[in-house]
């Protein structure tokens, strides 16, 4: 589907719908992208690359049926980051629920959010600049499809859970009886803390399970953010486990009304072999810590400019030379309306 066809389609439908039912529809979008600059990479194909991507667009339609039942149906589009694919932006669909709220739980039926990214995602604040380290890493996904149950419990909320059982494909659709079963939980013991905990088990196909868990401690504050997380996957291939591990740490300040400053790092203690396919910032399979520097300036309301670097520095491999160190250069920009 192209992306002009994917576009027409969601607005024709979401037209449609409004007059057909009293309930209430709204549509959002979100754009977001930088303007590069490879400065120093271990792959010297790729050095000194440089040039203005568009790394998400979203179109979202929320339509809520009536204080119980509502639905969203989002488009995601994007261009390559592979610094080889020379196609224009593609879309797909990134949510597609029905979904059913009494009170502070929820279920849900279709495309939607898992439970692995939700709660680091959201105290770091900063996915137009970079994925969280499990979906970067290629951990987990940030959607699947299957039935999800979330809400809390107490007093504000301070404990709560989000389970998914889904297909394990992402955004795919499922061509076998495998599945994949996401759990969290969190409490928040005081004000602006949070601490989370998650498992999941992915029974595949074409490779052996894979067993994922992690701790997480947030503050979210007004004018501070912080966050550790400690993760571990398990990948059970034929004759070995493999391990990959990651310690990870943020923060983001408000210095002004309309400026932020963060910075974060993460500690990838195994080598991933699917590093060098991870998008707009490929890995070299070894040992590394990976540097995020930067500041926020909020431009006007929805419009924000992210001057940031991102580095990733190698340590010496088992075998073979020590990659050179990769530094990124780029301005994000992001829009929300």
């Amino acid at each position: 589907m192209s992306f002009k066809s994917a576009v027409l389609a969601v607005l024709t439908l979401a037209a449609t719908a409004v007059p057909a039912f009293a309930g209430e529809g709204k549509f959002s979008a979100l754009l977001f992208g930088d303007a590069y600059w490879m400065a120093a990479n271990h792959d010297s194909t790729i050095e000194d690359m440089n040039g203005v991507w568009i790394r998400r667009f979203y179109l979202t339609y929320d339509y809520k049926f009536d204080e119980a039942w509502s639905a969203r149906l989002r488009l995601e589009a994007n261009q390559p980051g592979d610094f080889e694919t020379a196609g224009t932006i593609s879309a797909f669909m990134k949510d597609a629920y029905l979904k059913y709220t009494r009170g502070t739980h929820a279920g849900l039926i279709g495309i939607q959010p898992t439970a692995t990214l939700v709660t680091y995602e959201d105290v770091w604040g900063y996915r137009a600049v970079e994925k969280v380290p499990v979906e970067l890493q290629g951990f987990g996904s940030s959607r699947d499809a299957g039935i999800g149950l979330q809400g809390d419990f107490g007093e504000g909320g301070k404990v709560g859970y989000h389970i998914v059982a889904g297909d394990g494909n992402s955004v795919n659709a499922e061509t076998n009886s495998k599945k994949k079963i996401m759990g969290a939980l969190h409490v928040r013991p005081v004000d602006h803390l949070i601490l989370e905990g998650y498992a999941d088990y992915e029974d595949r196909v074409d490779s052996g399970d894979r067993v994922t868990y992690f701790g997480f401690g947030g503050w979210q504050a007004d004018h501070l953010r912080a966050g550790v997380q400690y993760a571990k996957q398990t990948r059970r291939e034929t004759g070995e486990d493999i391990d990959l591990r990651i310690v990870s740490g943020f923060v983001a300040a408000g210095v002004t009304e309309k400026m932020w400053l963060f910075g974060r790092v993460d500690r990838n203690l195994d080598p991933n072999l699917q590093g060098p396919s991870i998008a707009y910032i490929p890995f070299a399979p070894v040992e590394n810590t990976f540097f995020i520097l930067g500041a926020d300036f909020a431009m006007t309301e929805g419009v924000n400019l992210m001057p940031n670097v991102e580095v990733i520095s190698y340590d010496d491999p088992d075998v073979g030379p020590k990659p050179d160190t990769d530094v990124m250069a780029r301005l994000t920009f992001q829009a929300k309306f």
